[in-house]
């Protein structure tokens, strides 16, 4: 029997048969369509087994009042009118409409997930965002908002588009172009420069708001030139008077996982195993499977790519459930109206077509859409100042009624062929180690400490559906720290002799809803072996983003955001082997606007997040964050009546610190940064002297166009009083790059160094940059040519690791990052 390869969204091919639209219904929330079981050959050799999963509903982008333009009559009045679209709102239509997951994607902010209304047990919440000033784009996944910087000099303007994705993808997240119509796309259909960028996972061909035959047009011509991504669709809904005929769900995107799990989503997302009908309940859904080595068993799905010989002959196997009535067109590469190469009138509920194809050595691919009567399958814009259209849906006769993501065929991986080329990899050996990870795995968010001669690594693995905490012993031996769990993430680790202790948040029960909790974990003996894991913290809400440091009697202190229901996020800190509950570092002074019951907006909850805590040797205790309780209205943009006059463009988040000093007593908050600036992502660290230092990076009050640079302040009295922290004090600022996450560490000598990842080199590239604190300035920062994109860092000792592409084989669909470390910095 002869092989063929199937990539599954990683350069490695996997082999795989037996591959039809498998996995019964099993539970209410899964959206399964049973395909017959293909008979095998006789002679055929044992089959790989079936990928197991069921389809998922969801809408890829969602807005609320969170967004500048999230209402009707925040448009209306110039953003000044109340809001009347709620997180709880546009969650509690989604879940009416029979969705299993949804992101809520509002404008370049991510406070959408810091309202306490961000809540669902009738769903999966997803993180997501619509990210960039233009073109628009979702990373779904992404830890934090995606910033959109300027562009450098002599690059060109689509160079911040790719250097978006790059950093989407060092966090595991699914990029996906938004109505490329609108953005990617001249007048005249041809294909702008932003459609060089490589690595989208996804592309919107059925936003309903948009020029969806025009969407087609872009994703088929990009296919063409070895584009490799599926087709999506999207609601796009900002309001709530549109919910008939554009809410949530309409249309539907559908991924094949294995679980409803936010992991889960995202991996078929990047593995293009999609499928979009114009809703989830009792309309057409189509699937596409392939035979390509005549064993009578379909080994591709739709969004599979397949590695076949020249003159392979292949079989092309359609679905469609609930489209009496419709056709079926199946299209095939080079698309547009020559382009459909069979067409069928469905004429049972259930319906099943087989199409023979020949590979002709080109990169080929296959997609399946049904089109019927029906409600339109976009909305025109311009007709709704007609109130009738708010009311009921129009129909047509030839609508789009389903549609799926292709199956590619070629003789090799197609490589994207843009108009200008991705600069090459300017990268040199480093002489980096690699501590965990192989081709085709991901790892990400690295934590390191340093004791005497061990080194110990921690970071979060990435599986089909889940995310898993691991260790790297000091032989480089992987550990699953949280065996019992498929949502384990952001893992911190300290260490002082033979103790080793690490923390991170999990989500073991489930994530619907979602209830992180925190999880710690200790080891004696350098690592050798560990006692049971310990749950620090959980909640009827979610405790999320540990940080953790050793006081010198080695008892571990850990902080933590936190949320629940009509709370703000806040910052706790425990220290264990104290007695009592977590100690709320945060909520001291906000302000808690409630719901009126008519402004969906005026429930204000000033935010807390990002913390991070430093110890010293007298037994000092620091904690960092960032916090918004300054801004005039925070977590939103413009209020009623003041509007934009008393507003910000993105929130107006400073640095807070709090120090408990050695006797037990923290000291009231201080706030640092500036009002005119976004401050963000601080880090802390005692300098054996006792200076405390720290550090965050920082943008001009813009959604969108401004870079991040990393600034500092220092206090040595122990947080009383703080050096400037106006616009000089910057490291390494560069006015056209940008410089972002920073983490400081201390060398084996005693000086404070500062590590982050920066844009600055000739190919774009993400790469690390660290610096040292001379104890009066920051000395020169050295960029480290490492190849691929490099993000992520952590230090300790003079010891670096960070997540890297640099075994990746493909610029596309190849999932793989994994930990490197250098020593000797």
């Amino acid at each position: 029997m002869r092989t063929i390869g199937i990539a599954l969204g990683w350069g490695s091919l996997l082999l795989l048969a037996a591959c039809d639209l498998t996995g019964g219904r099993t539970g209410a929330t899964a959206s399964s369509y049973d395909a017959p079981a293909a008979s095998e050959p006789a002679d055929a050799q044992p089959a790989a087994a079936a990928p197991a999963g069921d389809w998922y509903g969801g809408d890829m982008h969602v807005h609320t009042d969170h967004s500048s333009d999230g209402s009707g009559p925040r448009q209306l009045l110039d953003q000044r009118g109340p809001a009347n679209v709620s997180v709880a709102d546009q969650i509690g239509e989604a879940a009416t409409q029979g969705l299993q997951w949804l992101p809520l994607t509002d404008h370049r902010t991510y406070a959408q997930h810091y309202d306490p209304l961000w809540e669902s047990s009738d769903l999966l919440l997803i993180p997501g965002e619509e990210a960039n000033g233009s073109p628009h784009a979702n990373p779904l996944g992404a830890v934090d908002s995606i910033v959109q910087g300027s562009v450098p000099e002599g690059r060109p303007e689509w160079s911040r588009l790719q250097t978006s994705i790059w950093d989407a993808h060092a966090q595991g997240a699914a990029w996906s172009h938004n109505h490329p119509d609108d953005g990617h796309m001249n007048d005249d259909n041809t294909l702008n420069e932003r459609a060089n960028a490589v690595g989208a996972d996804t592309v919107e061909v059925w936003n309903k708001g948009s020029g969806i035959e025009r969407e087609l047009l872009y994703a088929e011509a990009q296919w063409n030139r070895g584009f490799r991504f599926a087709g999506v669709g999207a609601s796009d809904n900002h309001f709530r008077e549109l919910w008939k005929i554009a809410g949530p769900g309409t249309p539907v995107t559908h991924v094949f996982a294995p679980q409803l799990t936010e992991r889960g989503v995202i991996r078929a997302l990047r593995a293009g195993r999609v499928s979009v009908n114009v809703r989830e309940l009792a309309t057409p859904f189509v699937t596409l499977s392939g035979d390509f080595d005549g064993d009578q068993v379909f080994e591709a799905i739709n969004g599979d790519e397949v590695v076949a010989p020249t003159a392979t002959a292949g079989v092309l196997r359609a679905r469609i459930r609930n489209g009496l009535g419709a056709t079926l067109l199946v299209h095939a590469s080079p698309g547009g109206e020559s382009g459909v190469i069979a067409s069928f009138p469905i004429t049972a509920l259930d319906a099943q077509f087989e199409i023979p194809v020949t590979t002709d050595g080109s990169d080929q691919w296959f997609y399946a859409e049904v089109r019927g009567p029906g409600e339109v399958d976009s909305v025109d814009t311009s007709a709704l100042d007609d109130p009738t259209v708010l009311l009921q849906p129009d129909t047509g006769t030839d609508e789009r009624r389903a549609i799926s993501a292709p199956i590619f065929v070629g003789p090799r991986l197609a490589q994207a062929r843009g108009a200008e080329p991705v600069p090459a990899d300017i990268g040199v050996d480093d002489g980096a180690v690699a501590v965990l990870g192989k081709a085709g795995e991901f790892y990400a968010f690295p934590d390191v400490a340093v004791s005497g001669a061990k080194v110990h690594v921690v970071a979060e693995k990435h599986s089909a559906s889940g995310t898993h905490v691991v260790y790297a012993e000091p032989d480089a031996v992987e550990r699953d720290l949280a065996p019992e769990s498929q949502a384990a993430r952001f893992p911190k680790v300290v260490t002082s002799g033979a103790d080793v202790w690490v923390a991170w948040q999990d989500e073991r029960a489930g994530q619907i809803p979602r209830r992180p909790a925190i999880y710690l974990r200790h080891s004696g003996d350098h690592g050798a072996t560990w006692e049971p894991e310990i749950l620090v913290r959980a909640l009827a809400g979610r405790a999320e983003k540990p940080d953790l440091a050793l006081l010198p009697d080695g008892r571990p202190v850990l902080v933590w955001q936190e949320i629940a229901a009509e709370r703000a996020f806040d910052v706790m800190v425990q220290v264990l082997g104290e007695a009592g509950e977590p100690q709320n570092l945060s909520a001291a002074g906000k302000s808690i606007v409630p719901y009126d019951g008519i402004d969906t907006r005026s429930a204000i909850y000033p935010a807390s997040v990002w913390p991070r805590v430093a110890v010293d040797s007298a037994g000092r205790i620091a904690v960092v964050f960032q916090d918004n309780r300054l801004d005039p209205d925070p977590l939103w943009t413009s209020q009623p009546i003041t509007g934009e006059d008393n507003s910000t463009e993105a929130d107006n988040y400073d640095i807070g610190v709090v120090v408990r000093d050695a006797e037990g007593t923290w000291s009231e908050l201080q706030l640092l940064g500036s009002d005119e600036r976004f401050d963000s992502h601080p880090d802390a660290a005692f300098a054996p002297d006792g200076r405390l230092m720290v550090v965050w990076d920082s943008k001009e009050m813009r959604a969108a166009g401004a870079n991040l640079s990393i600034r500092w302040s220092t206090s040595v009295d122990g947080g009383r009083s703080w050096s400037a922290t106006d616009d000089v004090s910057a490291i390494a600022e560069s006015a056209e790059h940008m410089s972002q996450y920073p983490r400081l560490g201390i060398t084996a000598n005693g000086a404070i160094e500062a590590v982050w990842y920066d844009n600055r080199a000739a190919d774009w590239r993400w790469r690390v940059m660290r610096s040292r604190f001379n104890g009066e300035s920051w000395g020169e920062a050295d960029l480290l040519m490492s190849p691929g994109v490099n993000t992520w860092p952590a230090v300790d000792q003079g010891v670096l690791v960070f997540a890297g592409t640099r075994l990746a084989q493909r610029a596309q669909r190849d999932l793989t990052q994994s930990i490197w470390r250098l020593d000797g910095g």
